[in-house]
């Protein structure tokens, strides 16, 4: 008796421990999928849905970026100006004009900006004798559209203010073109197909569309690894319509197209220290060629930091330009 108990619960334990192991297994499996699905849904979460959520904030203007202009604080008297874009945006725009002016400047002011960021820059230019021109660009101040382009369409723009003041008659040349950020890349683009613009003054240039997000994630304190830039972009030509393919937006080849072809017309300048820019997306600019202006950046205005060293080095490329035209007539 005592022995027929003893086989029969062996030979329960020995059961239950065969269901324990068939449940060990169909619990590992049933872990792994569970796991294989969560680890699913965050790869959604973090390389479209996410993304998607980021990418409204970066493209999209902000109403906060509205400024007053504040001609009157750097002494200053200004015609508007309304210029037509190629898509039939309205441009909002200001114009300065120098006694006996000499030349004209266009400035372009960078992202999260407007054009009284430029007002120091038209005060010294005014009183260099050259016509000064700013505008607020697409997407920011008084003038139209809702998305931005990082440079891309901003290009087109910039050859539209340029021909309206040539109808006007008050392009006068020389004309120099300072731009910073996209301005900057909106300037050597269109500089690539636009003969009327004599210099180019490219500060901290928007070098591609992952330069201009990344930028914009910083500039916002928003967070978007470097994985999901290209969900941000395809959403940005679905909801803008800007059918810009992502290489198309590199501006090194039209760089290095100025760089020789115009040489000693354009002025490059980036935030770094011993000729190192910072950006390591412009640092690749650096080797194609041209002359290069590598500067600290304190917080704020680069040109309020460093205005005579600039200003000395803007005039004497213009001076020394138009000696060698001289000489060559």
């Amino acid at each position: 008796m005592i022995i027929a108990c003893r086989q029969l619960f062996i030979a329960n334990f020995a059961g239950i421990d065969l269901i324990g192991n068939i449940m060990t297994k169909k619990t590992k499996e049933a872990i792994k999928t569970t796991a294989a699905i969560i680890i699913a849904v965050l790869a959604v979460i973090l390389l479209w849905i996410y993304p998607l959520n980021q990418a409204g904030k970066i493209i999209v203007r902000a109403d906060e970026e509205l400024q007053p202009a504040g001609v009157e604080e750097y002494g200053l008297a200004a015609d508007s100006m309304t210029v037509t874009t190629e898509d039939n945006l309205k441009l909002s725009g200001l114009v300065f004009a120098a006694d006996s002016a000499r030349g004209t400047v266009v400035l372009i002011h960078g992202l999260f900006g407007v054009n009284s960021s430029q007002l120091s820059k038209v005060r010294a230019f005014v009183d260099e004798g050259f016509n000064a021109v700013v505008y607020d660009q697409r997407g920011y101040g008084k003038s139209d559209g809702k998305y931005r382009s990082g440079g891309y369409f901003e290009a087109n723009d910039l050859q539209s203010v340029i021909s309206r003041l040539d109808l006007e008659d008050r392009l006068i040349h020389p004309v120099v073109v300072w731009g910073e950020d996209h301005g900057a890349t909106a300037a050597i683009r269109a500089w690539a197909q636009e003969n009327r613009i004599d210099f180019v003054i490219a500060e901290n240039p928007v070098v591609n569309g992952r330069d201009w997000q990344k930028r914009v994630i910083e500039h916002k304190n928003l967070s978007a690894p470097s994985l999901c830039l290209p969900v941000i972009w395809w959403w940005m030509k679905q909801e803008s319509g800007y059918e810009i393919p992502i290489d198309d937006t590199d501006i090194s080849d039209r760089f290095g197209m100025a760089v020789e072809k115009k040489p000693g017309r354009m002025l490059s300048i980036a935030c770094g220290d011993a000729d190192k820019a910072v950006n390591p997306y412009i640092d690749e600019l650096v080797p194609l060629g041209g002359e290069w202006l590598v500067l600290p950046c304190p917080d704020g205005s680069l040109f309020e930091k460093h205005k005579d060293r600039l200003m000395f080095a803007i005039m004497e490329m213009i001076q020394t330009d138009q000696s060698l035209e001289s000489r060559e007539l």
